[in-house]
């Protein structure tokens, strides 16, 4: 079987990979979808890996990576994966595997606002918009130029009816079917990673006093409403804040206003770094908060309880 996969140059992309080549050898093709000014950082070149820029899954010129494929695999579903999906055969198996952005747009009405009072605020003023729209729409435009609209509403109900089988948590798929009632494929469970891939990287442990808050620079965390509920809890000990990836204008604000608060106690993981690496960094946060409304960090919590830190989710 042919499987050619549709995706981003993503840190899970490389564990998906192994997962993947281990059930099919030699059988895949990964059709890595390459980004304006973006240097290539997680995927690795390979016989069976292709770059592709982004502008080219918009035009005909990538027929040629789908038409022949038995079976093609979106990894999220983003317009230019969307309209690459136009030129599989008919006869070819689509598979969807959600990362929670290309989807959670679709289930606002059902979940509600992501973001409490003083985070729903905070990106106001950074967008320089009165709070007006939809929260998730201001993130995903800021994911990439193609997905400005596309993800939010049609990339998923374009191709809603073609696809063959996908994978969301299984609590979702209800959320997700009476949002897209035109997706009648077969929801099944794919891991994105092992527990050897990712739980059993750097330190065995995470003890200590020290706190983890958050796991991106996405305001659905709502750290504003953390760090003013620690500011008087935490005592002497550090604040980790991840913010690699997201909104890059929130992640700076957030960091400046958690060195407001904290001072030189805060640390703000702005770069990224190599998961051992980033293990290592975290050790001694005994304690690990995530304070959204909504399904998000999967990793980073099931990874801090394997750990054996205390997980507060709100």
């Amino acid at each position: 079987m042919r499987v050619v996969h549709l995706a981003r140059d993503e840190k899970f992309i490389p564990l998906m990979q192994s997962l993947f080549d281990a059930a099919n050898p030699l059988g895949n093709r990964y059709v890595i979808a390459r980004r304006r000014r973006r240097k290539q950082r997680f995927v690795q070149a390979a016989e069976n890996v292709v770059f592709r820029p982004e502008w080219q899954f918009r035009t005909p010129l990538i027929a040629g990576e789908v038409r022949d494929a038995d079976c093609i695999v979106a990894h999220s579903m983003t317009t230019i994966f969307a309209k690459a999906l136009r030129n599989a055969r008919p006869d070819a198996r689509v598979v969807w595997l959600g990362w929670g952005y290309d989807y959670y747009p679709l289930l606002e009405a059902q979940l509600g606002d992501p973001l409490l009072p003083a985070t729903r605020a905070l990106t106001a003023s950074l967008r320089g918009d009165d709070a007006a729209g939809s929260w998730w729409g201001r993130l995903l435009s800021r994911r990439s130029d193609d997905d400005a609209q596309g993800v939010k509403r049609n990339a998923l109900s374009d191709v809603a009816s073609r696809i063959s089988a996908y994978a969301v948590l299984p609590t979702e798929v209800p959320l997700l079917r009476r949002a897209l009632p035109q997706l009648r494929g077969q929801p099944h469970e794919v891991p994105l990673f092992t527990a050897e891939d990712v739980f059993q990287k750097g330190p065995q442990l995470m003890e200590g006093p020290d706190v983890l808050l958050g796991n991106s620079a996405t305001a659905s965390n709502n750290h504003l409403e953390a760090l003013d509920w620690l500011r008087s809890r935490a005592g002497n000990a550090r604040l980790i804040v991840p913010l690699s990836y997201g909104d890059a204008a929130y992640g700076q604000r957030i960091a400046a206003l958690g060195r407001e608060r904290f001072g030189e106690r805060l640390d703000a993981l702005s770069g990224w770094m190599a998961l051992a690496d980033y293990n290592e960094r975290i050790r001694h946060c005994g304690f690990v908060i995530m304070n959204h409304r909504r399904q998000q960090a999967v990793g980073n919590v099931t990874s801090a309880l394997y750990k054996g830190a205390t997980v507060y989710l709100r």
